[in-house]
C-alpha cells in the first residue's frame, strides 16, 4: 500500500478480496487494512469470504472491467490436496492474474508413513525452536502464543494426523514448481530490487543465524544451514 500510494499521479483503486475459514479474522484483517488505506489516502474495498478453498468458484471474486488480478497465497495450499488442489488451481488460472506468489514451508510433511514425517518434523522444527530461543527472551508472551497456537497444533497434525484428519501436508520448493507447471503456470524469477530489500529487511533484526538464498529464481529464507520457507512468484 505504501509502495501504491507513493506512485506519481496517486494510488489506483485498490480492492482485496480476503479467504479464510474464520469470518472474525477477516472482519479485523479488512477493518486494518481499511485503517492503513484511509490514512495513506488510498481508494480502497475489502470483500471477505469464508467459503473453504476447495470450494472456490470464480464467481466470488466479481471481476470488473479493467482490473489486474494479483493472487498472493501464504502457507494455504498446503492444506489442499489432491483433486482438490487442481481444481482451485485451475480457477486461479482461469483468473489470469497478473502474478502469483506463492509461500510455503520449505518442508517435506506429506509422507505416508509415520516414521518418515517424524523424523522430517523433528529437524525442521528443531531448526524453528532454535530460531525462536535466540530471537524472543525465555519469558516472551508473543513467544508462547507461538508456540501455543501456531506450532503445537502444525506437529501434532503432522505427527498424529491420518486420513483426512492431516491437514499439514507441506511439500518442498521442487514439488511445487512441478505443481504449478503442470496447471500452466510460469515461474517469474525475483528482480535484484526485491532480494536486495528483503535482506535489508531481515537486517533490521539483531539475530544473525538466519539466512536469505536464492534458488533458481526463488527466495529462500533459512536458519543457519536450514531452509524453512520459501517465497516464489508465477504468472500465467
Amino acid at each position: 500500500m505504501q509502495a501504491l500510494a507513493a506512485r506519481q499521479g496517486g494510488a489506483p483503486f485498490l480492492r482485496l478480496t480476503g479467504i479464510g475459514s474464520s469470518p472474525t479474522s477477516l472482519g479485523e484483517t479488512g477493518r486494518y487494512l481499511t485503517g492503513i488505506a484511509q490514512s495513506l489516502k488510498i481508494p480502497f474495498e475489502f470483500e471477505a469470504v469464508s467459503d473453504p478453498l476447495e470450494e472456490l468458484n470464480p464467481h466470488i471474486f466479481q471481476r470488473r472491467l479493467g482490473e489486474a488480478v494479483a493472487v498472493s497465497s501464504i502457507n494455504v495450499l498446503h492444506r489442499v490436496s489432491g483433486n482438490s488442489l487442481a481444481n482451485l488451481l485451475g480457477v486461479i488460472h482461469d483468473q489470469t492474474p497478473e502474478i502469483l506468489t506463492l509461500v510455503e514451508q520449505e518442508a517435506s510433511h506429506n509422507g505416508p508413513y509415520f516414521l518418515g514425517r517424524f523424523l522430517e518434523a523433528l529437524h525442521y522444527y528443531s531448526a524453528i525452536f532454535d530460531s525462536m530461543e535466540a530471537t524472543f527472551l525465555c519469558n516472551s508472551d508473543d513467544r508462547k502464543k507461538v508456540e501455543k497456537y501456531i506450532y503445537a497444533p502444525e506437529i501434532r497434525n503432522i505427527v498424529a494426523g491420518e486420513g483426512s484428519d492431516r491437514v499439514e501436508r507441506h511439500e518442498k520448493l521442487e514439488k511445487w514448481r512441478k505443481v504449478m507447471e503442470v496447471k500452466g503456470f510460469q515461474a517469474i524469477p525475483l528482480s535484484e530490487n526485491l532480494v536486495t530489500q528483503a535482506n535489508l529487511l531481515l537486517g533490521l533484526y539483531s539475530c544473525d543465524g538466519y539466512r536469505l538464498t536464492e534458488d533458481k529464481g526463488c527466495l529462500m529464507l533459512g536458519w543457519q544451514d536450514r531452509p524453512i520457507i520459501a517465497a516464489s512468484s508465477w504468472r500465467c
